[in-house]
């Protein structure tokens, strides 16, 4: 037989704590929930706007530019917009179509392996891609 002990025109001892428990976990969960959900929108419009902000960097300095773009000018202007993400899981791939003269196209493609704060499983990764495609002005 249990027996509760009352205060003073109160409920039995330790309800409130549970009654907390049971609230705080779902209300913790709601809210990281929310966190994971931001961080994940926020690689992805990362991974779209890095693209077309490459590509027009690229289409801005073509060969006739007085400093033409390079692969690896583009990649370190991708990786300076990286602010927030793993600079690591980014990779950058550009090609000019057919060359690097005006008139001709520049294509950047982005991509991020993006990895969840908290993992159900530890090998549970998204990968994000967008491409870019410009013609060249200069």
């Amino acid at each position: 037989m249990v027996h509760f002990v009352k205060i003073k025109g109160g409920a039995p001892r330790g309800q409130g704590a549970t009654e907390f428990a049971l609230i705080a976990i779902g209300l913790l969960t709601l809210i990281f929930g929310v966190m994971q959900g931001a961080y994940t929108i926020a690689a992805y419009n990362f991974v779209t706007y890095s693209a077309r902000d490459a590509a027009r960097y690229a289409m801005v300095r073509g060969a006739t530019s007085p400093q033409p773009a390079t692969t690896t000018d583009v990649k370190n202007f991708v990786l300076g917009e990286a602010q927030g993400v793993n600079s690591q899981g980014v990779v950058v791939t550009t090609s000019w179509v057919p060359n690097n003269n005006p008139g001709n196209a520049v294509k950047v493609t982005v991509s991020y392996t993006f990895a969840p704060l908290a993992r159900i499983a530890s090998s549970l990764t998204l990968t994000f891609s967008s491409t870019s495609q410009m013609v060249i002005s200069q």
